[in-house]
């Protein structure tokens, strides 16, 4: 009776719990359950509770009318083993037939009817079942040389570049025409100052002249009239963990977003080409850079300066229900940054900037201010508009877009004083589509703004061409190679995932590629005119929304299309056969300065929350920055993968015998595993990582200092093969 009661408590708590996240995100939970850690699950699930103590009031409502309704049958008539062994066995059974509890998608026109109208728990088990019947189709591992030479010759023929070879599929000749210089008074004589400003989830819905639900960025709007705009502008997926590599590295997505990769390939970036050629880079971000792993992706492109501190004068913004803060609000991050101007004031300069305040959990010190004014707008609208409800419902998530336009404002304001400013071109997009505010259909997910703007643009101009993330790193890259032709490191070839941008000002389609969606699956594909989401084929309109459509020879060619990129993005990213390491010989000077091995068993167990693997070695202050490399076998002797130790990596000032740990990065062991982790055996775990040193030349004795640590549970596991490589990049 325990067990039976306990069973349908659970069922009870799923359901809810999925629907939950449905209201939020407007997807329903998958196949995400398998292919992510339970930290981060649990992380995205802390994300959803936005509403305080009234989310668990359905959970505290319909577990108690079930044991009220138990209670009064079992009173009336005492249940029988046997009514209740048939009762659980009908139960079971009826779970073999999950998928018929919900429609054919063919029935629906869009995918947010079809995911609206799902039982999510169905929906859930089916999605699971056939992501692990279909993840051995795409494992390059798992097929034949013939069968690999085929798909490679698949891909390059069905993409626009002149490819170099086949050992290496996406590597092309470098020979992108420079499409924005004419839009441009350029100096000759020095390279422009870069700059991308990346706001976190601001998307084409309620910003622009076009946005349906009305625009929340006046500012923004006002700066578009005067600057080159894409108005149908796309990320690659609708989080955030793949827009930096897209946005500087235009690279394939892996099995959970590039920056996920345990061990990234070797890879051309935007970062690493400038930096080569005099640029100063620096990642200014609001909250930690470690989100999603962004600073260890910036960290491997030798990124010259990471800002991580803000001091005692920049307030951090409240900690929502959820129990965490989204860090600096925009004004302190934009603030902070002039302080870094100021400070490091090298020119020609790549900055890229990443807000937070309007990420969950929407908090900032000026709500109420906002709020009014966000009253004030909707007394405007009509009561029988039908966006005005949504509105309403999503005031707390649209005046954090009001702030954060007015930081911009300010941004832009304090900028314009700046002596470096007349020789600056701004970019500004959203890192994705806001998983918070309702999209108008599939394609709307990933609708994002472009803004370009500069004091040297000859005039503003706006283009309807269809662009992504994927053409930001290749359009500034011809830019800057065709327009200064002094610069030393010229890359002959690349392997950008897509071209320069397309500056048509009609409306037009000529990008072919994949988007990776919350479950890190691939289902979306765009193709001239069409966009394919999951087994359903539309057609764009010139506003960028869809229109179901019947023509099975275009659905089956983009079935093609992504299940041959599923392929190439699977060999490339883990047999590190995207770019040649060779090729990066001009932009890194590694020099090596420890290989340690230790092939025997240890046992580590301690309760203490750190312990140090190999003897710390000293930095030569030479150095730039240091790459790392960590692998080893690891079998944890604690059952679960959640709360395990992490591999810590960090720089550590010995000055006057102190130990003042001056940077530190955790990297999850689970994640680590190159196949899926399994308990109660051997688990090899890698990792890559890269630290600039130039911020701590004050230090007069720095160390690299490797470690177990763990913050929750004792450490208590089995290493062998220990390997560290460490090398000094000049």
């Amino acid at each position: 009776m325990v067990l039976f009661h306990v069973l349908n408590v659970l069922m009870i708590v799923a359901n809810i719990s999925l629907i939950l996240v449905f209201s939020e995100r407007n997807t329903p939970f998958d196949h995400e359950i398998i292919t992510r850690s339970i930290n981060e699950s649990w992380t995205t699930a802390k994300q959803m509770m936005t509403s305080g103590i009234k989310v668990f009031l359905p959970f505290v409502f319909y577990i108690g009318l079930y044991f009220i309704v138990n209670f009064i049958l079992n009173k009336r008539n005492k249940l029988q083993n046997k009514q209740i062994a048939f009762t659980s066995i009908t139960a079971f059974i009826s779970l073999l037939f999950i998928s018929f509890a919900n429609p054919s998608e063919d029935k629906f026109d869009e995918n947010k009817a079809f995911y609206f109208t799902s039982n999510k728990i169905s929906y859930l088990v089916e999605d699971v079942y056939q992501f692990i019947s279909n993840k051995r189709r795409f494992d390059s591992s798992k097929l034949s040389t013939e069968e690999l030479k085929k798909a490679i010759e698949f891909y390059q023929k069905n993409q626009p570049f002149d490819f170099s070879n086949t050992t290496y599929p996406l590597l092309h000749k470098n020979n992108d025409p420079d499409v924005l210089g004419n839009f441009f008074n350029l100096d000759k004589n020095n390279p422009p100052n870069i700059v991308m400003l990346v706001v976190e989830g601001l998307s084409r819905d309620f910003s622009g002249d076009k946005a349906y639900a009305g625009s929340f960025t006046p500012f923004l709007d006002k700066l578009s009239k005067k600057s080159l705009v894409w108005d149908n502008f796309l990320s690659t997926a609708p989080g955030t963990f793949a827009a930096q590599p897209a946005l500087t590295g235009s690279v394939p997505y892996g099995d959970r977003g590039f920056s996920l990769i345990n061990v990234m390939p070797n890879h051309l970036s935007l970062i690493k080409l400038l930096r080569s050629n005099g640029y100063h880079s620096k990642f200014l971000i609001g909250f930690n850079p470690d989100f999603d792993n962004m600073g260890g992706y910036m960290r491997l492109q030798g990124t010259d300066m990471i800002l991580m501190k803000y001091g005692s004068k920049y307030k951090m913004m409240g900690i929502g229900a959820e129990g965490w803060t989204m860090g600096y609000p925009d004004d302190a991050l934009y603030n902070r940054s002039f302080e870094v101007l100021d400070s490091i004031k090298n020119t020609p300069y790549l900055d890229i900037y990443h807000t937070g305040t309007t990420h969950m959990p929407y908090l900032f010190d000026q709500q109420k201010e906002y709020g009014i004014l966000f009253d004030k707008k909707m007394e405007l609208i009509p009561e029988s508009s039908p966006i005005k409800k949504t509105l309403k419902e999503t005031k707390q998530v649209l005046i954090t877009y009001m702030f954060s336009d007015d930081c911009i404002k300010d941004f832009f304001d304090k900028y314009a004083k700046r002596p470096e400013y007349k020789n600056t071109i701004f970019f500004i997009t959203g890192d994705h589509h806001i998983g918070s505010f309702p999209s108008t259909c599939g394609i709307d997910d990933y609708h994002v703004p472009l803004i370009v703007y500069s004091p040297m643009l000859k005039g503003p101009k706006k283009f309807y061409s269809v662009n992504s993330h994927n053409n930001i790193a290749p359009t500034i890259s011809a830019l800057i190679m065709n327009n200064y032709p002094n610069l030393k490191n010229r890359p002959a070839k690349v392997a950008w995932m897509g071209g320069v941008m397309d500056t048509s000002v009609q409306f037009r389609n000529i990008q072919s590629m994949p988007f990776m969606e919350w479950s890190r699956e691939m289902k979306d594909y765009i193709y001239k005119d069409y966009y394919l989401s999951g087994n359903q084929l539309y057609k764009l309109t010139p506003d960028l929304l869809e229109v179901k459509v019947k023509n099975d020879s275009v659905k089956n060619h983009m079935i093609n299309l992504l299940n041959n990129f599923k392929i190439i993005n699977n060999l490339v990213c883990t047999k590190d056969l995207l770019y040649p390491s060779n090729m990066l010989s001009g932009i890194q000077k590694n020099e090596l300065l420890l290989d340690y091995f230790n092939p025997k068993v240890q046992s580590v167990v301690t309760k203490e929350p750190d312990t140090t693997l190999i003897p710390e070695i000293t930095i030569p202050k030479n150095n730039k920055s240091i790459y790392v490399e960590v692998s080893a076998d690891i079998n944890f002797m604690s059952p679960g993968t959640n709360d395990q130790p992490a591999f810590r990596l960090a720089l550590v000032d010995t000055t006057n015998r102190g130990r003042d740990f001056l940077f530190w990065a955790n990297h999850d062991i689970v994640q680590m595993t190159k196949k899926d982790y399994i308990e109660k055996q051997w688990n090899n775990a890698s990792i890559i990582d890269q630290f600039t040193i130039g911020d701590y030349k004050k230090s007069k004795s720095l160390l690299f200092n490797l470690s177990f640590y763990c913050g929750v549970r004792p450490i208590d596991l089995q290493m062998k093969n220990l390997r560290v490589k460490i090398y000094g990049i000049k």
